[in-house]
Parts: structure tokens; C-alpha cells; sequence
């Protein structure tokens, strides 16, 4: 095993500290494997695409150290419905309590629900050239993955109920089994209460004695779920049932050998409960974690596999390639983030800028630094950098998708970002890539920009505001400066920055929002940003 001899990125670091904790524990582990869990309980979003991301790139981290790697995507498939999320039919209300991998899919192009909305993940994961190792929870259940784990959680039960209990005070699996059968009579599994373990004959004694509140969020409406009074046995060998969640992590990372999988803030608890059980219950180190913060919407509300604000990958490939979206992923983990489709060109646009680092196209004169964005950039194209890329602000392809010809676009694209000065040489790489760039911003363009010119109405003050700021267009060449530029004309009349930047956006984009308007001013060309702002105060 070869170590790197310099550890540049937190993906480095992290690839490092799992190599060094095998080292110690002296496990032989031939193959380091990462995961993360995919759910299958409802839409997949933009945060479960994150998770992907972040334990694929330590996978090839590892790789890149020397060592063999294997990245896991684990469908939790085997989890009970507990709510019917938004846009799908009320007719799933009947299935809340059953595992999803035992329920028809709604969508009628899978063999279950959970397979389904597993794909829709698998779907952006391919898309984005990542290499994977499928896993199914339901499957690994009914083939005895995870038999020993189980057997032995079971009967260590009271000191699983005691970990429990001393890292949150809930004192549920004291009393019961940390696990659920289905039932056999009405097929729901969190209805179902474990009190007995036969362990000779590898089952559980069970009553389905109990309830929980489920959820349609179509109409807001709770549902109590009762159980049906059923007592009965399971095999906890044959796929019958599940683990609780508390121990189910240190299941799965004991019985695959898990050495790396990054969590979200919200099962920091759960995450600590199964460290604990794998270690002294399992007698196995846990993985190497990484702790991450949550997406917001731009309401402040968590982005929701149920809830209606779902942001799937597959939205963002629409309108940004792959690379922007891992760029979303990769370039920080700590804290949380608002987040909807208006970032995509802001996200974009750091790749370019990344992009020309890469290429010593702009200096980074610390040297930290600088290592350390051309390290992200590697990772953002998973360690499979362009020998050229093609940096062109996302503004300015928008620009250009709004007064495209019929016929060769990208030809009319080409000469027209030659004009700009974005272009100098072509080739047949640079079409191709001009190619997709022009079909985001038409994607873009298509979706988001107003087809009507709206007319603005400005007040006496607005009018001069504006008038001082052409003034500042014609004279100043530094983005960053005409940005700052904006707020003190604004102030200077007396006009809230907000208001003011929505009044110019409404002008130049027909949008309330857009991209940083320095940038975007320079970019999409003095003349004509001065020509649309000069029409509205005639």
C-alpha cells in the first residue's frame, strides 16, 4: 500500500485518514470500500445527489492513493412508506406501513415504487460517469447479507437498548426487539412489534399491536396507521423483516465492510448510535465519516425527497453539465445553503473561472490556494481533467441563445463568441463543447426568460439613478468595481439596493433575478446593455 506524498484537497485528507486507520487496525482489507445510501421512499433531490458525489470522489481519492477502491450505492428499498409525496396519486395512501420495494410502481415502468424512485438517482449517478456498485436492501435481506449482523444485534438486544438510551434517552428498544417483521396478514412493517427471539430456530415472536402517523402531503392530511392485531413469527434469515434504523447502519457497514460514508446533520444521532454499535456490539471500527450541512430552498425550508420543492439532478443537467452540479458538491460541505435552479449559472460560471486557474489562464499568486483549486477542478471531472476547456460566462451564451438563426446555431455561436472575444482558435473539441453550452442557455432561455417585453415603470429618482449609472458603464472596466458602483448609485438615491438591481434585471432580463450584474454587464457588451437601459428613460 502506497500512500500520496502530498494530501491537497479535503477529499485527499479524508482518503488519507482511512488509509491510516487500516493501517493500525490492521484489518487486511484488500478493497476500501465508500457508500452512500440512496432513498427510495420518495423523489431523489439535489442534496441526495450530493451524497453520491462526496463518497465516490473519496472513493477515487483512494484510488489515487495507491489503494483499491469500491464506491457503493445502497437503495434503502426495503424501508416502509410513511408519507404519499406530492404529485402522486392518493391511491398510495393504502401502502403507507408497507416497505416500498413491495409496492406496485405508481409510474407502472418498474417492478416496484422503491425500484422506481431508486432509478431516478442510478439515472443522474450514470449521467454523471460515475462508477458504481449497485446494492438493494430488500435483496440483501432476502439473501442473507446481512444474517450474522442481524443475529448478533439481536442477541445483544438490552445492550442495543442501552446505547439507545444513553445517547438520546429513548428507551423503545429496552423494551422490544431493534427489529421489524412483516407482517404477514396485512404486509405493513412499522405496525409490527418483535418480543421474543427463538434464537435455535432463527426467529422472532411478533404482535402487530402498534400504530404510527403517516402522511399525505397532497392534501396535508395525517393518517393514522394501526396495526392489525396479527400475532405471528418471522425469520430474521429469510428477508421477513428489518432492523430499526438505529442498528441497521452498523449492519450494512459491518457485513460489506464500509470504510467511508458521508452523513447529513439531520442523522447525526442515528449515525453516532450505530458507530457505537459497531463498535461494541459488532466489534468493528465504523467508517470514516464526513458531516454535512443541508440545502434550503430560497424559503428557508429543507429540500424535500416528499415535499413539493424537490430539485432533482435531472433538473440541473437541463440547464448546466455535470461538472457545475459536482462543482455544487465537492467545493464545501460545512453550513447550510439556499439553493434553487436560478444558482445554476452562478455555479457555472466558478467552473469557467476554475477552469482558467487550471490552464494558467488567471493567477493565483498563494500557492495553497492554488493548489487546492486545481485539485477541485481534477475532482469535479473526477480525476479525469480536459486537456482544454472552454471558459464562456453563462450570460453570454444565454445572449446568444435569444437571437439564434435556423440553421448552424453553434456555427453562428462560434463566430459570435469570437466577436466577443471569448474565442480565439476552434476546433472540432471546442464545437462539441460549444455545442452543449448553447443548448443549456436555450434550455435556459426557453424555460425562464419572459418572451414579452414587459415595459418598467420608473419613477423621477430611478430615471436618474440610471442615467448616473450608464455614465458609470461607459467608463468603468473592472466588474467588480461597476458592482459596487450599482449600490452607490442606488444610495446616492436614496433607492433600496435591493429594488434597484430588481428594477435593472427587469430591464436587461425580463426577470426579477439573473447573474451578478458587473460581470454580466461587461460580459454581454457595454453598448448594448447601455442601449436597453437609455430606452427605458426616454
Amino acid at each position: 500500500m502506497q500512500a500520496k506524498k502530498e494530501w491537497v484537497y479535503w477529499t485527499d485528507k479524508l482518503a488519507k485518514d482511512v488509509i491510516d486507520k487500516e493501517k493500525k487496525l490492521r484489518r487486511g482489507n484488500k478493497v476500501f470500500r465508500t457508500e452512500s445510501g440512496l432513498g427510495a421512499s420518495g423523489f431523489p433531490h439535489i442534496g441526495s445527489f450530493g451524497d453520491v458525489v462526496r463518497s465516490y470522489s473519496v472513493s477515487l481519492a483512494l484510488k489515487d492513493a495507491g489503494v483499491k477502491s469500491e464506491y457503493i450505492a445502497y437503495s434503502d428499498d426495503f424501508d416502509g412508506l410513511r408519507k404519499v409525496p406530492l404529485t402522486l396519486p392518493d391511491t398510495l395512501e393504502k401502502f403507507i406501513g408497507v416497505p416500498v420495494a413491495y409496492i406496485p410502481d405508481p409510474f407502472k415502468c418498474h417492478d416496484s415504487y422503491g425500484e422506481h424512485m431508486s432509478s431516478l438517482l442510478i439515472d443522474a449517478i450514470e449521467k454523471a460517469g460515475i462508477d458504481y456498485t449497485f446494492q438493494s436492501a430488500a435483496e440483501n435481506y432476502r439473501k442473507g447479507v446481512l444474517d450474522e449482523a442481524i443475529e448478533t444485534i439481536l442477541l445483544k438486544s438490552e445492550k442495543v437498548g442501552q446505547i439507545v438510551k444513553n445517547l438520546t434517552g429513548q428507551e423503545k428498544f429496552i423494551e422490544t426487539l431493534p427489529y421489524f417483521p412483516v407482517c404477514e396478514k396485512c404486509g405493513k412493517i412499522y405496525t409490527t412489534r418483535a418480543y421474543k427471539m427463538i434464537e435455535d430456530e432463527h426467529k422472532v415472536l411478533y404482535v402487530c399491536d402498534q400504530e404510527f402517523q403517516g402522511k399525505n402531503l397532497n392534501d396535508d392530511k395525517k393518517i393514522v396507521i394501526k396495526g392489525c392485531g396479527h400475532k405471528g413469527e418471522a425469520s430474521y434469515f429469510k428477508g421477513n423483516g428489518k432492523l430499526s434504523w438505529k442498528p441497521e447502519f452498523a449492519a450494512r457497514w459491518k457485513s460489506l465492510k464500509i470504510l467511508f460514508e458521508p452523513y447529513g446533520k439531520d442523522i447525526k444521532d442515528s449515525v453516532l448510535i450505530n458507530d457505537a454499535i459497531c463498535r461494541e456490539i459488532l466489534d468493528f471500527e465504523p467508517p470514516t465519516h464526513v458531516m454535512y450541512e443541508m440545502f434550503l430552498d430560497k424559503s428557508g425550508k429543507k429540500i424535500s425527497k416528499s415535499y413539493g420543492n424537490v430539485f432533482t439532478p435531472q433538473v440541473w443537467f437541463n440547464y448546466g453539465n455535470t461538472q457545475s452540479c459536482i462543482l455544487l458538491m465537492l467545493k464545501r460541505f460545512e453550513g447550510t445553503r439556499e439553493l434553487d435552479v436560478t444558482d445554476i449559472p452562478k455555479y457555472f460560471d466558478e467552473l469557467a473561472k476554475l477552469s482558467k486557474i487550471y490552464f494558467g489562464l488567471e493567477k493565483i499568486d498563494d500557492k495553497k490556494d492554488l493548489d487546492n483549486r486545481k485539485r477541485l477542478f481534477e475532482y469535479v471531472y473526477f480525476l479525469k481533467p480536459p486537456k482544454k476547456s472552454v471558459a464562456i460566462p453563462y450570460a453570454v451564451m444565454v445572449e446568444i441563445a435569444k437571437i439564434l438563426p435556423e440553421k448552424d446555431q453553434v456555427g453562428f455561436a462560434i463566430e459570435k463568441l469570437k466577436e466577443f472575444g471569448h474565442l480565439k482558435k476552434t476546433s472540432k473539441v471546442i464545437e462539441k463543447e460549444v455545442g452543449k453550452l448553447l443548448e443549456f442557455a436555450k434550455n435556459w432561455t426557453r424555460d425562464f426568460e419572459k418572451k414579452e417585453v414587459l415595459e418598467v415603470a420608473l419613477s423621477d429618482g430611478e430615471k436618474s439613478a440610471i442615467i448616473e449609472l450608464i455614465g458609470a458603464i461607459k467608463t468603468e472596466n473592472d466588474a467588480d468595481i461597476l458592482q459596487k458602483r450599482i449600490f452607490d448609485v442606488s444610495n446616492k438615491f436614496g433607492i433600496k439596493p435591493k429594488k434597484f438591481f430588481q428594477t435593472i434585471y427587469m430591464i436587461l432580463l425580463n426577470s426579477e433575478r439573473g447573474p451578478r450584474l458587473g460581470h454580466y454587464i461587461l460580459q454581454a457588451g457595454k453598448n448594448e446593455i447601455i442601449k436597453k437601459l437609455s430606452a427605458t428613460i426616454q
